[in-house]
């Protein structure tokens, strides 16, 4: 993951759970599904409503509110949501350049080579909902978002289901960011 991914909450939220996209996809049918898709500039469009971060030091809390992967060994579970909530622990520094890129450009690493495609992306004043629809290797993976986004934080509820190789895992987290000052020299 790079550093531009924690931009936003919206954007490591979606870096996050849209880490399974494959660039080697075996499915054909997710564009399908997600009916008629938003094209890439449609959606950077929505994207770029967002008033751009301030510069600064953040903190990020991921809170994994469901996980559920029917099957999966005993502490498997646990493992995944203590390093999914434990990622960002330290926070992140946010440069003057990177802010000044705003949130269009994490859209299109989401959305790069046509793994991911937005069927809805509403943006209205902070409000922010999408949902995209991806192939991953062996399957598809849905992504409903809904939160808010302003200059100095965020706060996002994700929700996935992935069905790929004969498995099905669904999760619901919560990202909230904030500005918390300068970043350190």
């Amino acid at each position: 993951m790079t550093k531009n991914w924690k931009t936003a909450g919206l954007a490591a939220c979606a870096a996050m759970a849209l880490a399974a996209c494959s660039s080697e996809s075996e499915s054909e049918d997710a564009s399908a599904d997600a009916g008629s898709a938003m094209s890439v500039e449609e959606a950077a469009q929505e994207f770029s409503k967002l008033e751009k971060p301030q510069p600064g030091q953040y903190s990020l809390k991921v809170d994994v509110t469901s996980f559920e992967m029917p099957g999966a060994p005993e502490g498997m579970l646990d493992q995944m949501r203590s390093a999914l909530e434990g990622a960002y622990g330290e926070g992140f520094c946010l440069t003057p350049e990177e802010a000044d890129k705003g949130f269009e450009e994490q859209l299109g690493q989401v959305a790069q080579s046509g793994e991911c495609n937005f069927s809805r992306m509403d943006v209205d004043g902070g409000q922010v909902s999408a949902n995209a629809v991806c192939d991953v290797q062996g399957g598809t993976m849905t992504l409903d978002m809904d939160g808010t986004v302003s200059a100095t934080g965020s706060d996002i509820v994700a929700n996935t289901k992935m069905d790929a190789q004969g498995q099905t895992m669904e999760m619901t987290m919560r990202m909230v960011q904030t500005r918390t000052g300068d970043c350190a020299a």
